[in-house]
């Protein structure tokens, strides 16, 4: 369930200081780490509640990789300034330090909501989630209840970073032109991603970039085919393995629903591989949506791989999902009834 902004367990401060507005220093992220401040007794309970039921997600690269990981802090190091992107005080009345409770009200004017959202607290572009329960019992509730919020901010705060960090530069005009001539979308290319392989009349493209490789493939079907969840994954082997040279792997396989310009787009997480005859065996995590193409019976299935062996991916997989997601810009009245 997404927050709503009358949802009265959440309200959401911005902090308008001319001072800091004109001296705070940008905010810093390494797109994983969550910094988490509470008291000594509770760090480790609410680092294993967090982990279960709001940073619970990983990818499969094929080995599992945390979306974002919890590193606890004591909340005596709170008043100390830290730079990172994200982070979050957390309190209960329970606790016999009182000190995490103390600041937790100050910040929040002694408010009863048990999430508020601070930003800018520390830096530019910081996010500072204060969040309040009377006993540690019922927090598991509570970021159960907000956590799809929760979750939403954070990836508009990384989404934000990824722009300004790599994007702000020299893009590939040419593909980016490619693109949108051929698929409808406004997606933005880096400089150093370059076409590989491409067919106008089969409509797909197939871009790449060196170490760590990335690829990004796009392509246009007919919507029978993704009908289910296994049809789906058949169909993307299929293309995969007759464009691409490579299998999309039976491994832990995860389908969601996500929501994207306010419309919903299924989302696939998924482990490929070379064939079993390849010279070079590797593999990676790929990433594939599938966005229904208005007043036609096909569908565009837009798809990012990383290959990075031994090393952690999520920093490039979610670079790929920035990409992808903020190209979702068909224009929905360009469609026209077609027929197979």
């Amino acid at each position: 369930m997404f927050a709503k902004k009358n949802n009265k367990n959440i309200i959401v401060i911005f902090l308008i200081v001319s001072f800091w507005s004109c001296n705070q220093t940008e905010s810093s992220t390494n797109f994983k780490d969550v910094d988490v401040y509470t008291s000594f007794e509770n760090e480790i309970p609410i680092k294993d509640i967090l982990d279960g039921h709001l940073f619970d997600f990983k990818y499969f690269t094929p080995s599992p990789q945390n979306k974002y990981t919890t590193q606890i802090k004591n909340t005596n190091l709170f008043l100390e300034e830290n730079n990172n992107s994200v982070i979050m005080l957390i309190t209960t009345e329970e606790a016999h330090d009182s000190i995490p409770s103390k600041i937790a009200s100050k910040l929040t004017d002694s408010s009863t909501n048990n999430v508020t959202l601070i930003n800018d607290y520390y830096t530019k572009d910081q996010l500072l989630f204060v969040i309040k329960t009377k006993k540690i019992e019922d927090l598991p509730v509570i970021l159960d209840i907000n956590k799809e919020w929760i979750l939403s901010k954070i990836k508009e705060n990384e989404f934000l970073k990824l722009k300004n960090q790599n994007f702000n530069g020299m893009l590939n005009d040419s593909l980016i032109y490619n693109i949108n001539q051929n698929f409808g979308l406004n997606m933005e290319i880096q400089e150093d991603y370059h076409l590989i392989k491409q067919n106008i009349d089969e409509k797909y493209i197939w871009l790449g970039r060196a170490y760590p490789y990335r690829w990004i493939f796009l392509y246009e079907d007919i919507q029978q085919y993704y009908n289910t969840n296994k049809s789906t994954y058949k169909r993307l082997n299929q293309k995969f393995e007759n464009i691409l040279d490579i299998n999309a792997l039976p491994y832990n396989t995860q389908f969601d629903n996500i929501d994207i310009n306010n419309d919903e787009t299924r989302k696939i997480y998924g482990v490929y591989g070379t064939k079993v005859d390849a010279e070079n065996i590797t593999g990676g995590p790929f990433i594939t949506y599938l966005l229904d193409i208005p007043k036609t019976n096909k569908v565009l299935i837009a798809n990012g791989f990383v290959n990075f062996p031994g090393k952690n991916k999520v920093y490039h997989l979610k670079e790929l999902e920035y990409i992808i997601e903020n190209s979702f810009r068909i224009n929905k009245n360009k469609g026209k009834n077609e027929n197979e």
